[in-house]
Order: C-alpha cells, then structure tokens, then sequence
C-alpha cells in the first residue's frame, strides 16, 4: 500500500515538474520562433511555429540596428569589474565576519544583510550624489562599483552561511603549521568555496547582464551602452512597428546568457546541492 502511495506521489511530481517546466518554457519558445518569422506572420499567427522564410534576417538586421559589439563590450567590461570583484571580495568579507570572533565583525555582518533589504529605488538619489562628488557620474567605473555593492551583500551572506558549517580543525591545523588567517584562505578555505563561488558567479552575471533599471538611471552617456539598454533604445525608437527585428534585438540579448547557463549549469547545481547539504 505504501508503495502504491509513493508511486503515485512520484508519478504526481512529475507531472507537475513537466507542467511547471512547460509554463516557464513559454517566453523562451515565443522569442525562439517569432525570431525566423516575418512581422505579419507574428501578428496573425504569435503561437505558430515558423516557416522560416525570413531565415537569420531579423537577427542580423538587429546586430547592425543596435551596435551589438559596443554594447556587448561595454556590459561584459562592467561584468569583469563588478561581479568578478564583487563576488572575490565578499569572500574575503564573509570569511572574517563568520570566522573572526569580534563584536566589530559581527555587527558588520549585519550591516551588509541590511544591504539586501534596502530597495535600489531608495539609494538612487545618495548614490548618484556621491558618484558626482567622486567624479565617477556616467562613467564605466562607477556604474561597475555600483554593481559590486549591490551584489555583495547577498555573495557575503551566502559565503558565511558556508563557512560557518566548515569544521574550525581545519584552520586551527593551518595555524599550527604557521599559515597566517590570509594564507589560511586563500589555501585551506577559498578551494573549498569553488561551487558557491560559480554558482554566485553565474547568478550575479546573468542579474547584470539583463539589468535595466541601474544602467538606465545612473549612465546618461551614449558612450557607455549595456546591452539591455541598447535593445530597450532600439525597441523604444521603432515603437511596436515591426516586431520581428525585436525578437531579432531580444535574442542577441539572450543568446549569449543562454549559452553561459548551458554551459555551466552543471557548476550551478553543484553549488546549489553543496550550499543546501553545508547550510
């Protein structure tokens, strides 16, 4: 009787993880069609699957529209700066707020969580001031340091949630051996932390790279474009006329997100088993 019961508890999650599967597959598969279709097939027919008349048109009449490369390069040096920065530092961070038994420390840890609850609405008005004050307004640095601090609080919570659950005889090992707190990371602990560290990686590079809102608000300068704002620009230029170059601009957009995800998704998981098993 258990059996039977499990079976059909099993069957029943199934089901629903193919349903869910399904219901989140949507956008992707509208975007993936309506891309090879012509703006009267997209009108008439948005579910229908495409005859491809239009071949590989939409995309490439979208790259030359949007300034793909510029774009492109500026979003990518706004990735190395801030989220490679951002999630390397709060490592070091989150390793002297969980492992430095100080009051000063442990008062900072929840100044950074403060961090997480503050909407990004709120700051804009201190940020943009003392980004003027430091002669950092509408440049790629500033928009980068920007990042870094909104990434940082929720890499340092998760890599203190992490380190708290590795066993101390592991550093006090390393001191015995006359490793100072800084090598004792960089060797004993931050090997340890390879698959919070892609999965934050990749969590924090896909929120980039698809932000709007910060790069549209703080970055004035057309020198400077994000890819996000490029298509919001070229979508917003030609209104609703024709929207087969759009899918064309949204799946320059996504491809590239796309392949990391596919790419390293493996890492991701590992880092999501690895934080649900330690934490």
């Amino acid at each position: 009787m258990n059996n039977r019961r499990e079976k059909w508890m099993n069957a029943g999650i199934g089901l629903l993880t193919w349903v869910l599967a399904l219901i989140v597959s949507i956008p992707l598969y509208l975007v993936v069609i309506n891309t090879f279709k012509t703006n009267k097939e997209i009108i008439t027919d948005p579910l229908g699957f495409p005859t491809f008349k239009v071949g590989f048109d939409n995309i490439v009449h979208a790259w030359e529209k949007m300034n793909v490369l510029k774009a492109y390069g500026t979003t990518l040096s706004i990735e190395a700066i801030a989220v490679i920065g951002g999630v390397l530092l709060s490592s070091f961070a989150a390793y002297a707020v969980a492992r430095f038994e100080s009051k000063i420390f442990g008062a900072m840890y929840w100044v950074f969580l403060s961090g997480i609850l503050i909407p990004m609405q709120a700051a804009f008005i201190p940020i943009i001031h003392n980004m003027k004050a430091l002669g950092l307004n509408n440049t790629l640095l500033g928009i980068s340091l920007v990042y870094m601090a909104v990434i940082s609080p929720f890499a340092i919570f998760v890599y203190a949630g992490f380190m708290r659950s590795v066993p101390r005889e592991l550093e006090e090992a390393a001191y015995i051996d006359g490793c100072s707190p800084a090598r004792t990371f960089l060797q004993i602990i931050f090997p340890m932390l390879q698959p919070i560290t892609a999965s934050l990686f990749i969590l924090q590079f896909i929120y980039v790279w698809n932000d709007l809102l910060l790069p549209l608000v703080m970055v004035n300068s057309r020198d400077i474009p994000t890819i996000s704002v490029s298509l919001y620009k070229f979508f917003a230029g030609r209104g609703m006329a024709d929207m087969s170059l759009l899918f064309g601009g949204i799946t320059i957009v996504l491809a590239p997100v796309l392949i990391l995800f596919v790419s390293f998704q493996r890492f991701f998981v590992k880092g999501l088993s690895a934080g649900a098993v330690k934490g």
